[in-house]
């Protein structure tokens, strides 16, 4: 009753008038002008009945209780509805009339009901929607659009996420949006209006939309747009001077802040946005839903999206691992918000060190996961090349340390996180991680269990990442520092990545490697020009310096080694290296081992580096040696690290 009275009470006094002229005017649509007056009199007061029934029925059917200014189709189909059901309580109360011999029921007019309820519908439904379309209006009153610091926009995609926009913006002073036109690469909608905004046309139709409306920001109303179609459009208002913003991915959409808060400027990722990859998602829970999962490196970038995906699926237990307090904390805290009112997910977070054995036996034993998942790891290849000991201690013995507990323990499922920088590798890191895929592929053959490497390229926002470092120089002024010209790397986003992480984790096969569908590799310069252009910035005016291939770096990197047999999986974005293409590892890894990780523990670096050389042709086939020079062919074999980092063109 309080609600009524400090919200309805304006409308239901509104229902009550509406509805008493409707009863008139369908008494004068039913007989001419000369004998309106008669037949209504005649018909009282009967003829009232529906001014009792009808604002009953809109109180129970809760009219009183919306908020009208967000009102939408559905508003209207509850108003059609609660129009019907009074319309047939008034005819069952008439015939009971009737039966009682009522005054006015004699020659009561039947077609009256049903003019008086298309009617009402009119009234009801156009009074409300009367009142939303005032509070818009008065939302955005009182100011021109530069003192409400509204920005005229034209929105690429007249679609349904264009249309959200538009309504958004029409009614929330807070978007700081004027849509003042729409454009849209579907012949069927150019020429048409949404929302009363003219459609102009494709994307070529944008400077005459823009000349038309004097827009100055153009919004890319298409979160699964691809990256080649965003940046035709970033390209083509850029040439206009419009400001180009975008409604981003899907993901992204999953958060709790509204829509106008998402709506963001174009990033890189948005430009290099592949198509949206599907998983398996029952596959996925199948493994993963109320189950156990251990995440190493779980405060990491890799890991914490692990973490948070896995979360999605409903686990019982997620123990979360990292040896770095902050980044612990950080997903800690995330974590406890995520899970808060989520009964029977619970998670723990644990301080440990994936190169102590003893830590990963305890903590590995007291989770009791039927999942692990490895994505602990020194990854920076100049750090790792600096200090290749301390990157054995981490991604080879912790690594085999992580393994050990898990086949020790019994834990049914292990999938290690692998580079690209393990193909064929000329420096320490890639070296290191090579072992760990090896350390993986003879565990899961010792044990017969799906203990496999998942293996792709560069993830853009990644702590490794080098769009970071551009950014950075670009606020401060510098020039980009870009190490060859010519030099690409592979990217996809850290979302993408982890999805097809966990796709692939599903497998029931053990020892197999999987590699991630990266795309085409991108050139680092034509990045570092797209963040420039980004930034707001004349791509001509910002120097490019470049300072050569570090040590450990190569030109060009690979996904596959030349004599790895691949084969497509169930899922299009991921391939297959099948276990029998790495061949036998046993003895000869056992071998290495024994002897990298001694010179690992001295902090030798100098005879870390020399062992590591010798793991590209650890499992290698090695083509047969003509008999003139088997010496030579042994040497260019067992030692490709120093010549090959030297020289960039041998890594072309």
């Amino acid at each position: 009753m309080r609600d009524f009275v400090l919200r309805g009470r304006h409308l239901f006094i509104y229902d009550v008038a509406v509805t008493f002229v409707a009863i008139v005017l369908a008494f004068l649509l039913r007989f001419d002008l000369s004998s309106f007056g008669e037949n209504l009199s005649t018909a009282m007061p009967t003829a009232l009945l529906p001014l009792v029934v009808m604002p009953v029925v809109f109180v129970i059917f809760g009219l009183y209780r919306r908020e009208w200014r967000y009102a939408s189709v559905q508003e209207m189909y509850l108003v059609v509805f609660a129009v019907l059901v009074g319309t047939a309580v008034s005819v069952v109360a008439f015939l009971g009339l009737v039966f009682m011999d009522f005054a006015g029921t004699p020659g009561f007019p039947r077609s009256v009901f049903a003019l008086e309820a298309l009617l009402e519908v009119a009234f009801v439904g156009g009074g409300r929607f009367a009142v939303r379309a005032s509070l818009e209006r008065r939302g955005l009153s009182g100011g021109t659009d530069e003192e409400l610091g509204l920005v005229p926009t034209i929105v690429y995609g007249a679609g349904e996420t264009g249309a959200t926009v538009a309504r958004v913006a029409g009614r929330d002073p807070a978007a700081h949006l004027n849509v003042v036109g729409f454009i849209d690469d579907d012949p069927i909608k150019q020429g048409s209006r949404l929302l009363g905004k003219r459609v102009f046309g494709g994307l070529d139709a944008l400077p005459k939309a823009a000349h038309a409306t004097h827009a100055r920001q153009l919004l890319v109303a298409m979160p699964t747009a691809s990256g080649a179609a965003v940046r035709r459009a970033f390209e083509h208002g850029q040439e206009l001077g419009l400001e180009v913003r975008t409604v981003p991915h899907p993901r992204e959409l999953l958060g709790g802040e509204t829509l106008t808060h998402r709506i963001r400027r174009v990033s890189v990722e948005d430009l290099l946005r592949r198509e949206p990859v599907d998983i398996d998602t029952d596959a996925v829970a199948g493994y993963l839903k109320d189950m156990s999962v251990l995440v190493t490196g779980g405060g990491g970038s890799i890991g914490s999206e692990l973490v948070r995906q896995i979360l999605a699926v409903g686990p019982r237990l997620i123990t979360v691992v990292d040896n770095h307090e902050e980044a612990l904390w950080s997903i800690e805290r995330e974590l406890a918000e995520r899970i808060a009112g989520k009964p029977g997910v619970s998670f723990e977070p644990v301080l440990a060190d994936v190169r102590s054995p003893e830590a990963m036996n305890a903590v590995i034993g007291r989770a009791r996961p039927e999942v692990v998942f490895h994505a602990a790891a020194l990854k920076h290849v100049p750090i790792v090349e600096l200090s290749p000991a301390e990157g054995v201690m981490t991604n080879v013995i912790g690594s085999g340390n992580v393994i050990s507990a898990c086949e020790r323990l019994g834990v049914k499922r292990l999938v290690l996180i692998s580079t690209d920088k393990a193909v064929e590798p000329i420096g320490a890191m890639g070296a290191t991680k090579r072992l760990a895929e090896l350390l993986t592929v003879a565990s899961a053959r010792r044990t017969d269990r799906p203990y496999v490497a998942v293996r792709f390229g560069n993830v853009l926002g990644s702590s490794g990442s080098v769009i970071p470092t551009f950014q950075r120089q670009l606020e401060q002024g510098r020039p980009l520092t870009i190490t060859h010209a010519d030099a690409t790397r592979f990217f996809m986003t850290i979302p993408e990545a982890v999805s097809l992480i966990l796709q692939a984790g599903a497998t029931a096969v053990g020892g197999d490697i999987y590699v991630l569908d990266m795309g085409q590799p991108v050139k680092i310069l034509d990045l570092a020009r797209d963040l420039i252009r980004l930034s707001g910035l004349d791509a001509e005016r910002v120097p490019i310096v470049y300072t050569g291939l570090r040590a450990g770096e190569r030109l060009h990197e690979a996904l596959f080694y030349d004599h790895e047999t691949t084969e497509r999986t169930g899922h299009e974005s991921i391939m297959r290296v099948r276990a029998d293409a790495v061949g036998p590892i046993g003895k000869p890894l056992d071998s290495l081992l024994s002897e990298l990780e001694p010179a690992a523990l001295r902090h030798d670096d100098t005879r870390v580096r020399e062992i590591l050389a010798r793991v590209s042709a650890l499992t290698t086939p090695r083509p047969p040696a003509s008999p003139a020079a088997p010496a030579a062919a042994a040497v260019s074999k067992e030692s490709p690290g120093p010549a090959r980092a030297a020289d960039p063109a041998a890594d072309a």
